[in-house]
């Protein structure tokens, strides 16, 4: 017997591939692309995607598979084209398909079981067995048909509820059943007009005169006519408008709708602010820029990737404009990547005065239901330029013609959990292959990776760009001595003299200013001076950072807050001290010295809400904050016109950390924070405090000196063998029992190291060693860049598998990281 069957993504970590049949039922409306309901489990129901449809031979003692229970969509949700490219993603980042959809649909797509309580139909309404909580739920369900385990929590006022639930459900009053539970609703408004009886003239005029004495009854129909003269093709309006028009009540418009004069009709409606007033511009291209974009046109001729390399403020922005422009006037669609939310606003604008509301905007501050409605907006081809951040590329682009990647070199462009653990710079390239699109890799200190397969093994196309706009000079770096201000005691809490005087001296001129220290928080640390002790997280193994305006010490890995302690928890003592600072005590002591200056302060804890970054740029750009301190979200990308000095507090703090790549980061984040400095009309000037003022990276960042840091740090990654030389891959193992988890590491690297000899490295205790609860082990896998890669990565898989099968081991968890750090 032949049956129709469909591959389905379930939205699990599984790594088997699960088929449902597809009963003559849904044979007219299934179709790959779109979503269903089926059974996993015994009771379990889940919304699945349809990968592939075929027919099968059914033999005799072949499992019988489950049927397919309904189609959730009436036209498909995902192109062919990121089927192929969620196969890609699970294949190359060593993860299941099920974990590839989780994290590339919208939350609003995914349905889930949610657990719903009725009356069971034997109850025979004798409530006399239950107590005063169970009483309250029976009586409730004789009154509504349903009530979730959320409706419980609300009518006891109890947060654990389940014990109550149980009961109900032993003493057979209630039953238990799976529904899947549909996350998005369309946002509509409710819009008013005419019936067809009175559209009637003499029919409306003869009711007019019935309520003669109603005035506002009157005063709602005539505003309904005014709207209707003055836009002659419309009939239906919105509810609000006419009330306001006639300045008249809801209730006496429900009145005319009782008596059938008007119809209510729900419209569904945008929530996103798509409306672009005003005309557009068209940027003029300088004679630098031109060539620029004329060696991108002529590279992509034979190659489909380029390699953008322009310093800070040369206008790369204008070049990306030039071929957006090219791309869209052929209608089709280009996604804008950029690493941080914080910088889309102010690019936003940008683009859209090139191209008006053809543009739309992803990133995870929208909530699921704008979420899905950018979603339908690309699918259906409306918008023709997507800006967003890593998770916009797994939007259904209908054509896409041209990815960008603003700020490549970023690390934010990488995701760490949960799986797929990819980087969106290589699974962009990918992505634009599989569409026959272009991609621009932008930055002005490219990654190390990057520039090689540009400059060295000429992969992509390379261009470089090294005048600023408007022939403006690159800031001039100073490197200040910290050690000798404080040998000198020039010191004025974390400023030497020279910085807070070049604050003073550019404030007078009506000038701003950048402080950049990645360290959010007031301080990392508190500590006893008597006895050395650290309050620290109970879960994690890290010191709790003082968060001063929230008066709490934070764990910045869980969570985890508790009060500001006043005595110490070892010796009883009194004498706790601060030590360290961040973002938060930087703003407080520079108000201490400078109190009538308005400071901002842009990082994590700030730029939480929807639109907190936003509101803290603007006023920054406008001019009401004359000093913004802030983290790396300062770095990326912004411009300031008025910005004539950048201060880095501390350089020590970004190179002196345990990673291959300290180095590079620290140079990318020291000369991208630099570029924010007299970007328009003059030289700016940058302060790097350091304790260390000879560190070799810090002289290649005082000559904005890429070129021979990129010849250094690649001499050093080929005689250590690191990026790119080789291929990395970083399994954490992760336990709550510490001994287990260090024989299970042992286990595990000593069976990797059976079939991959030199290529293993570990296991080895991070930095963090204990993470919620869980203790961590890391074992490296650096693998030679050749054609053996699906191998290696199949035989980590069973090696893994392996150890697994182990009963010891059951419960150990192995994450894996394709291309870490």
């Amino acid at each position: 017997m032949t049956k129709t069957l469909a591959h389905i993504i379930l939205p699990l970590a599984i790594p088997l591939k699960y088929s449902y049949e597809v009963t003559d039922e849904w044979k007219d409306k299934i179709a790959v692309g779109k979503r269903v309901e089926v059974q996993f489990g015994v009771k379990r129901i889940y919304a699945g995607m349809v990968k592939e449809i075929y027919e099968k031979e059914m033999e005799e003692g072949d499992y019988e598979p489950k049927p397919i229970l309904n189609v959730l969509d009436d036209e498909p949700i995902l192109t062919p084209k990121q089927i192929v490219f969620w196969d890609w993603l699970s294949e190359y980042y060593m993860c299941t398909e099920g974990e590839v959809m989780f994290n590339a649909l919208p939350s609003g797509f995914k349905l889930s079981s949610e657990t719903k309580l009725v009356l069971n139909p034997n109850f025979d309404q004798d409530f006399s067995l239950l107590d005063d909580r169970e009483y309250l739920i029976a009586e409730a369900l004789t009154n509504q048909e349903e009530v979730t385990i959320e409706d419980v929590q609300d009518i006891l006022e109890l947060k654990n509820v389940f014990y109550i639930v149980k009961s109900l459900i032993e003493k057979s009053v209630i039953i238990a059943k799976e529904e899947l539970q549909h996350k998005y609703k369309p946002k509509t408004k409710t819009c008013i007009r005419l019936s067809e009886t009175y559209k009637d003239e003499s029919t409306l005029e003869a009711f007019f005169e019935e309520i003669s004495r109603a005035y506002k009854q009157q005063a709602i129909i005539m505003s309904y006519i005014q709207l209707s003269n003055e836009k002659e093709k419309q009939d239906l309006f919105d509810k609000k408008t006419v009330l306001t028009k006639a300045n008249a009540s809801s209730a006496q418009l429900k009145a005319l709708i009782d008596k059938g004069v008007f119809e209510a009709v729900e419209v569904e409606v945008s929530r996103l602010q798509d409306d672009f007033e005003g005309e557009t511009l068209n940027y003029e291209l300088s004679v630098h820029q031109e060539e620029a974009y004329r060696q991108l046109k002529a590279g992509f001729e034979e190659k489909n990737v380029a390699l953008l390399h322009g310093i800070t403020s040369s206008g790369k922005t204008q070049v990306y404009i030039k071929i957006m422009q090219e791309v869209v006037a052929e209608g089709r669609q280009v996604l804008f990547l950029m690493p941080e939310i914080a910088l889309t606003s102010q690019m936003i604008s940008r683009l859209r005065k090139v191209f008006g509301s053809e543009i739309g905007i992803y990133h995870s501050k929208f909530n699921f239901q704008e979420r899905i409605e950018i979603w339908q907006k690309v699918l259906r081809n409306e918008y023709k330029v997507v800006v967003g951040a890593r998770s916009s590329m797994f939007l259904p682009f209908a054509d896409l013609g041209l990815v960008i990647v603003d700020e490549e070199h970023d690390h934010s462009f990488k995701q760490y959990d949960p799986n797929p653990r990819y980087h969106a710079r290589d699974a962009s390239i990918y992505l634009a292959h599989l569409y026959g699109a272009k991609t621009i890799l932008g930055s002005a200190t490219p990654s190390i990776e990057s520039y090689y397969n540009a400059a060295i093994l000429k992969k992509y196309v390379l261009v470089e760009m090294t005048e600023r706009f408007g022939g403006v000079e690159p800031p001039k770096i100073v490197i200040v001595n910290v050690s000798e201000a404080m040998r000198q005691k020039e010191m004025k809490s974390h400023f030497t003299s020279l910085l807070i005087n070049e604050i003073k001296r550019v404030l007078k001129n009506n000038e701003q200013v950048i402080l950049f220290q990645n360290r959010r928080g007031y301080s990392p640390y508190h500590i006893c001076h008597d006895c050395g002790w650290i309050p620290k997280c109970h879960q994690c193994d890290v010191s709790l950072t003082y968060h001063k305006y929230a008066n709490h010490l934070k764990c910045h890995y869980c969570g985890y807050t508790r009060q500001l302690v006043s005595k110490c928890d070892a010796c009883g003592s009194t004498h706790l001290k601060i030590k360290g600072f961040g973002t938060e005590k930087i703003e407080d002591e520079l108000q201490l010295q400078l109190p009538e200056t308005k400071i901002g302060r842009l990082d994590l804890e700030t730029a939480r809400t929807k639109h907190g970054s936003e509101r803290i740029i603007n006023s920054f750009q406008e001019g009401k904050v004359k000093i913004l301190v802030g983290t790396q979200m300062v770095t990326k990308g912004l411009d300031f016109d008025n910005v004539s000095i950048v201060g880095i507090v501390s350089a020590d703090h970004l190179l002196n950390f345990p990673d291959f790549r300290a180095t590079e980061r620290a140079f990318q984040l020291m000369l991208q924070v630099s570029g924010r400095a007299g970007r328009r009309k003059k030289q700016g000037k940058v302060l790097i405090q350091a304790l260390n003022p000879n560190h070799p990276t810090l002289k290649f960042v005082l000559y904005h000196d890429y070129l021979n840091f990129f010849k250094t740090e690649l001499h050093d990654r080929n005689r250590y063998r690191y990026p790119p030389y080789v291929r990395m891959i970083r399994l954490t193992v992760k336990h709550k029992d510490k001994d287990k988890i260090n024989e299970a590491a042992n286990l595990l690297a000593r069976y990797l190291k059976e079939g991959l000899p030199k290529m293993i490295l570990g296991p080895t205790v991070p930095p963090v060693s204990r993470i919620r609860l869980y203790y961590l082990r890391h074992i490296i896998v650096k693998l030679p860049r050749d054609n053996k890669v699906v191998y290696y990565k199949e035989y980590i898989h069973q090696t893994i598998a392996n150890m697994k099968l182990d009963k010891r081991f059951k419960s150990v968890v192995v994450q894996t990281d394709v291309d870490p750090y």
